[in-house]
């Protein structure tokens, strides 16, 4: 199903987060087949962006939401507060773990 959503709509063929394996597809596929209805559902369950590149996958937030949003018929203001709501849960769990704030981190901050 994956690899067809990405042959009607190649641009959905493109990384969801950089670094990743994770196609913008499989953030399409997991709202429209697999229930998933938050930006954290879609970065941290469904695929394991958040596990495996914490910071990146907090640069990609806007980008993500924005490409779900159609799907789960978010608007604007939801898009934002998605999107603020996973930043600020990364965000804790770094300080929770006392890990530093890399360089990618303070780009994210200024997003």
């Amino acid at each position: 199903m994956v690899s067809a959503m990405v042959a009607s709509d190649p641009s959905l063929g493109a990384p969801l987060v950089a670094g990743l394996p994770y196609l913008r597809a499989e953030a399409v596929y997991a709202v429209r087949y697999e229930m998933a209805t938050t930006l954290d559902d879609v970065l941290s369950r469904r695929t394991r962006a958040r596990l495996l590149a914490r910071d990146a996958s907090a640069a990609a937030a806007p980008s993500v939401a924005a490409l779900v949003a159609p799907d789960l018929g978010w608007t604007d203001d939801d898009v934002a507060r998605e999107v603020a709501s996973y930043r600020a849960s990364v965000e804790h769990e770094r300080d929770a773990a006392g890990l530093p704030t890399t360089p990618l981190d303070v780009l994210t901050a200024r997003t």
